[in-house]
């Protein structure tokens, strides 16, 4: 069996950029658990998913179509070259059937595996659940055959997902392997509100011990758990004084303004003609935000951004996302030695570690350093994670859209023009910078249509036993809520996947989409985003100076250069990474807008924000209602 496991093995890894397989494969692998039996079913499921995997796929792939970087890292990995070789061996005569000889091969033992694994379930006796539950009331197992064919057949992340829905309901449960265990996945309106709203105080925060086994390469503390320790109240604490504080939002409000003019200037300086943007502005959005929560962070800095980008290419659980932790700890470990060496140097520093410094009494144990590494790096890879990509998507949207364009581009020019005369974006202060309703819908709509958390990755543990419809929800229970199901639903979202942020310019029509959890871009209750204003303020400076200042163009690599359509997995930023803006260049002459323009984008936005099914104008080049006026306004 080992050269057809191993091919299969090589046949995976090298589908680089379908990256959701490893989180559909992982769980392929937990599948048997679903029978309830102690056997050797999990590891059959296991092998007989690989080699169905070289079947229909094995035959397909050749060396000509291997990217070289593919082949070099299946070359270097633990498989050895000769099992990265046997991918780009020619298909044998036997191509009639799928995978030729090794595909009828691959059959025999998908159908001599079922047979064992039948066998095996039926000689063993499912033992009763430790938490007591019945499996009658308990929502059905996904069939994960139909899922391995989604995946075999190419379809994305979202689509797996969804397709999973429209055969199991509402709520269904699969096996994730090492992390969680039994998980129970809810999807749709009702649940985005049991979620966020009615069992919101009896669900723990499950994502933060995902990052930080991740970072730590052991199994890390939940949130509940954490808060529960001396060192996890003085993080709150310390959070809370630093995110929610007006005084501290007030000064990181100054601190993005000016950052984001000083970066808008090194660009006119440095970025060259045919420079991708994105290149630059990645590792300024990561160093700022160092900057916040280290102090003068260049060391973490660049940790941090190491370890975004190995994110990037390689996967959250990178053997590089590990290190990188390490590294964080002894530079956070140097830097609170010199804190309590030399205090006057850090005294009024706006950074979250100064006030934990501050909080801690400079008393920190080696555990607590330990708590304060990994809870750092979890806030930052999580927020990054979500920023930089909805930062890439909303700049390309509001680029790719003339009409979007001129309409920021007019109500930041309304604001500048309402206060006193020579007003620039660094005197702009928080509630200017929220009161840019057309820029802000942007944010929300980008966050809608691409980030990660709560989108696409929502993950909580029921502190009580619960309901949800007719099933059963033990305590304990780990639960993922797709919050994209909505999101991405023609019926809360008319025309889901184009990007319109007319659907929020009316407030009232916003609030009650919030409340319903229609909208849930930065979650809501007790777990709601705690760095939202910190984000809107940070990504709306940043979006006013360039539009402000420069035109750019959008490359997408799609035919037309169209706008592709984001299908990737949580942490995985494929289709983000295809978006390039280039050829940077002063604004043109001339393409102000006027302040009676800004006044009727400023009513047509409300008016269309009434109407959820506004429909697009003929001949327009935009999906999206909004853009077809603004552009009949601006011309």
């Amino acid at each position: 069996l080992k050269p057809y496991f191993l091919k299969a093995r090589v046949v995976f890894k090298a589908r680089k950029g379908d990256q959701h397989l490893l989180f559909l494969f992982a769980l392929i692998m937990g599948d048997g658990h679903r029978l309830r039996c102690r056997s050797a079913i999990p590891g059959f499921c296991l092998l007989i998913g690989l080699c169905f995997e070289s079947c229909f796929v094995g035959s397909r792939v050749n060396s000509q179509a291997l990217p070289r970087s593919h082949l070099r890292a299946l070359t270097s990995n633990e498989l050895g070259g000769d099992a990265a070789m046997l991918l780009a061996q020619a298909a044998s005569p036997l191509d009639s059937f799928p995978g030729g000889g090794p595909g009828i091969a691959s059959a025999l033992l998908l159908l001599t595996g079922v047979a064992v694994g039948a066998a095996a379930f039926m000689a063993t006796a499912p033992k009763p659940r430790e938490d007591g539950a019945k499996e009658e009331d308990l929502p059905e197992w996904a069939d994960m055959v139909q899922v391995v064919q989604d995946v075999i057949s190419g379809k994305p992340f979202d689509t797996t997902l969804l397709n999973m829905r429209e055969r199991h309901g509402d709520i269904f449960r699969i096996y994730v392997p090492n992390l969680f265990g039994e998980v129970f996945v809810l999807m749709g309106l009702k649940a985005n509100q049991f979620v966020f709203s009615e069992q919101d105080k009896n669900l723990d925060q499950a994502l933060g011990g995902v990052v930080g086994t991740a970072v730590s390469g052991k199994k890390t503390m939940g949130t509940k758990e954490r808060k529960a320790t001396e060192s996890g109240k003085i993080f709150d604490k310390a959070s809370a004084d630093f995110f929610a504080n007006k005084k501290a939002l007030a000064r990181a409000t100054q601190i993005f303004v000016d950052s984001s003019e000083d970066f808008c200037n090194q660009m006119e300086k440095e970025c060259k003609p045919e420079q991708n943007v994105f290149e630059m502005l990645w590792t300024y959005v990561v160093q700022t935000n160092a900057d916040m929560l280290y102090g003068n962070g260049e060391n973490a800095g660049k940790i941090v951004c190491t370890t975004i980008d190995s994110i990037n290419k390689e996967g959250l659980f990178s053997p590089q996302v590990r290190q990188a932790g390490d590294d964080l700890a002894k530079v956070l470990n140097e830097r609170y030695e010199d804190r309590k060496k030399n205090p006057s140097k850090y005294e009024g520093e706006d950074s979250l570690f100064e006030e934990f410094f501050v909080l801690s009494g400079g008393k920190a144990d080696d555990e607590m350093l330990q708590g304060l590494q990994q809870f750092m790096l979890t806030l930052q890879l999580a927020a990054n994670g979500n920023q930089l990509v909805t930062i890439r998507w909303l700049m390309s949207h509001v680029y790719d859209d003339p009409a979007i364009l001129a309409g920021v581009r007019a109500e930041v020019e309304a604001l500048l023009a309402s206060k006193e005369e020579g007003t620039t974006i660094r005197d702009l202060v928080l509630d200017d910078l929220l009161k840019l309703s057309l820029t802000n819908a942007c944010i929300t709509e980008a966050v809608r249509l691409h980030s990660d958390i709560p989108s696409k990755l929502t993950l909580r543990q029921a502190e009580i036993p619960m309901e949800f419809g007719k099933y059963k929800i033990p305590q304990g229970a780990t639960i993922f809520l797709y919050a994209d199901a909505v999101h991405k639903d023609e019926k809360h979202f008319p025309d889901a996947a184009s990007f319109c942020p007319h659907r929020y310019t009316d407030p009232k029509v916003f609030n009650k989409m919030a409340k319903d959890r229609e909208i849930v871009t930065f979650g809501h209750g007790r777990k709601r985003c705690t760095g939202e204003l910190h984000a809107r303020a940070q990504i709306s400076a940043l979006l006013a100076s360039f539009v402000m200042r420069f035109d750019m163009d959008l490359e997408t690599g799609v035919e037309g250069n169209s706008m592709p359509e984001d299908h990737d997995g949580p942490f995985i930023f494929d289709t983000a990474n295809t978006l390039i803006l280039k050829n940077l260049r002063p604004r043109a002459p001339g393409s102000s807008a006027s302040p009676l323009v800004a006044e009727t984008v400023s009513a047509t936005a409300s008016f269309l924000g009434q109407s959820h099914e506004a429909e697009p104008v003929e001949g327009d080049v935009s999906k999206c209602p909004f853009s077809a006026v603004l552009g009949s306004l601006s011309s």
